[in-house]
C-alpha cells in the first residue's frame, strides 16, 4: 500500500532485481528423496500387474500437466475438483511456490496410471493432499495412498500424517478402510479446504496399518523396486486421453 514517507531521502525510487524478489517468495524445498517402490496388484481379472511408485522428474512435469487438463472438464466423482488442485500443486513445483512437496507417479510398464502427492508441514507432521488413479483395473488406488503414508514415516520419520478427503471412493479406499479417527472440526482444520482432519499415528501405523492395510485392501506388496523394473518404467507414458 502507497503511503507518504515520513522522512527525507537520499533516493526515491530502488531498482531491484526480480532475483532478490525472488528469494523473498520461492518455497524452500528441503523434503527428502523417495526411492522407488513398487507394489504386485492383483486386478479384477485375477492378473497380477506391477505399479512401480516413484517421484516425478522434472522433465516429466509439463507433460503431466498437459494430461491433468482433462480432468478440469471430468464432473463426476469429484475428479474436476481433485485434477484442479492436483494441476497447481504440480505447478507449484515448477513455480517453486509450494514448500517442501512431494508427488509420486504410479507407473504399469511406463503408462501413468495413477498421481499421489503431499507436503511435509514441519519435522512432524506429514499433510496428504490427493491421490488420483486413471486406471481401475489396474487398482493401485489403495498402494499409492499407502505410499504416503511410508514416506510420511518410513523416509521421513514423521510422528503423523493428516488427510481429508474431497470423494467418497477416497474416503472408504483409505479413510474408512485405515479406520482414521479425526480431530474435532472445525477447531482444527486440514489446510486443504478447511476440511476434516484424518490422522493417522505412528503407532497406529506400527502396529495396524504398515502390516495389514495392502494385503487387506489390493492385495498388494510394498518392496524396494529392481533394477530392471526402474528400467522398464524409465519412459513415461501418458494416456492420450483420460479414461476413468
Amino acid at each position: 500500500m502507497k503511503r507518504k514517507v515520513p522522512t527525507k531521502l537520499r533516493k526515491e525510487v530502488y531498482n531491484i532485481s526480480t532475483e532478490w524478489l525472488e528469494g523473498l517468495l520461492q518455497a524452500d524445498d528441503n523434503a527428502p528423496p523417495m526411492k522407488p517402490m513398487y507394489s504386485v496388484l492383483t486386478n479384477k481379472a485375477g492378473k497380477k500387474n506391477t505399479v512401480l511408485i516413484r517421484s516425478i522428474k522434472e522433465k516429466e512435469i509439463d507433460p503431466v500437466l498437459e494430461f491433468l487438463k482433462q480432468t478440469l472438464d471430468a464432473e463426476y466423482d469429484y475428479y474436476d475438483i481433485v485434477g484442479a488442485r492436483v494441476f497447481a500443486e504440480l505447478l507449484a513445483i515448477k513455480r517453486k511456490r509450494m514448500k517442501d512437496e512431494y508427488f509420486f507417479l504410479g507407473l504399469n510398464n511406463g503408462k501413468l496410471v495413477g498421481i499421489a502427492n503431499g507436503r511435509l508441514m514441519d519435522d512432524e507432521v506429514n499433510i496428504s493432499l490427493h491421490t488420483l488413479t486413471f486406471e481401475r483395473q489396474v487398482n493401485a488406488g489403495a498402494a499409492l495412498f499407502y505410499s504416503k503414508c511410508w514416506y510420511c514415516f518410513e523416509v521421513c520419520g514423521q510422528d503423523e500424517f493428516w488427510a481429508t478427503f474431497e470423494s467418497y471412493n477416497g474416503w472408504v479406499l483409505a479413510g474408512l478402510r485405515m479406520a482414521l479417527p479425526s480431530y474435532p472440526w472445525p477447531d482444527m482444520q486440514h489446510e486443504l479446504g478447511g476440511a476434516k482432519i484424518f490422522y493417522l499415528t505412528r503407532d497406529l501405523w506400527e502396529s495396524t496399518i504398515k502390516g495389514e492395510y495392502l494385503k487387506q485392501v489390493s492385495r498388494s506388496f510394498f518392496k524396494p523396486a529392481s533394477k530392471e523394473l526402474i528400467k522398464k518404467n524409465a519412459k513415461l507414458i501418458i494416456p492420450k486421453k483420460l479414461e476413468i
